[in-house]
């Protein structure tokens, strides 16, 4: 059976070099990977990193899963490790803007694949709920959520009502999209705007941005 791990991005940092928050995201992933992949002795997983053009600083160019890739591959390149890693298999998922969409961008890239699969599929803990209930409706079977408790900012820290008001409500958005092409596209306009938001108010106000942005998107729609 051929180990399929999805990655999905949260934002695209300055310098993922230097983010300490997606440093600490990706390292552990890598080593939750690494793990897997000995234990169930299958060393030449793909690994699907998914993540659209979020950019926040000019020019606008890099996507989270390229970003991610990057620094992904640093890990996997060091010398006490690269002899595990010298059989991983990399994609990009580049036009995603929600979890929606990073899934279904990386089960087309996972049919490629020949035989039997299980998906490993990696989320922020506060939307693991989420991620749950969307692989059920797309992948359908063979996949395991894995919650990576990584985020340290104010993201976190929301009243745990606004969470799950805004998790109800991206699923609610998501499950309509994946039955009615006509409302996807209206929604990933939507999503489209937002990053058109974020990046007006500046990467300094994101935080506040982001919880503003909810508040009012919900009440619209």
């Amino acid at each position: 059976m051929k180990n399929i791990f999805i990655i999905p991005g949260y934002g695209v940092a300055k310098n993922i070099f230097k983010d300490e928050q997606q440093k600490r995201y990706l390292g552990l992933v890598f080593n939750h990977i690494y793990q897997i992949c000995l234990e169930t002795k299958q060393n030449s997983p793909l690994i699907i990193f998914c993540g659209g053009p979020t950019d926040l600083f000019k020019p606008y160019k890099r996507t989270e899963a390229g970003e991610m890739k990057k620094f992904f591959i640093f890990l996997a390149r060091r010398d006490f490790v690269k002899k595990y890693t010298k059989n991983w298999r990399y994609a990009l998922e580049q036009k995603s803007l929600s979890t929606m969409e990073n899934i279904l961008g990386a089960e087309r890239i996972a049919r490629k694949i020949v035989g039997q699969k299980k998906f490993y599929i990696f989320v922020e803990k506060t939307r693991e709920r989420k991620m749950n209930i969307l692989a059920k409706k797309i992948i359908k079977r063979n996949f395991k959520v894995i919650p990576i408790d990584f985020d340290l900012s104010l993201n976190r820290y929301y009243d745990p009502e606004f969470l799950k008001k805004k998790e109800d409500w991206d699923i609610k958005m998501a499950s309509k999209s994946l039955k009615d092409k006509k409302f996807f596209d209206q929604y990933r306009k939507t999503l489209e705007q937002r990053i058109k938001y974020y990046r007006e108010a500046g990467s300094k106000k994101h935080r506040e941005t982001i919880y503003q942005w909810w508040e009012r998107k919900m009440k619209e729609m």
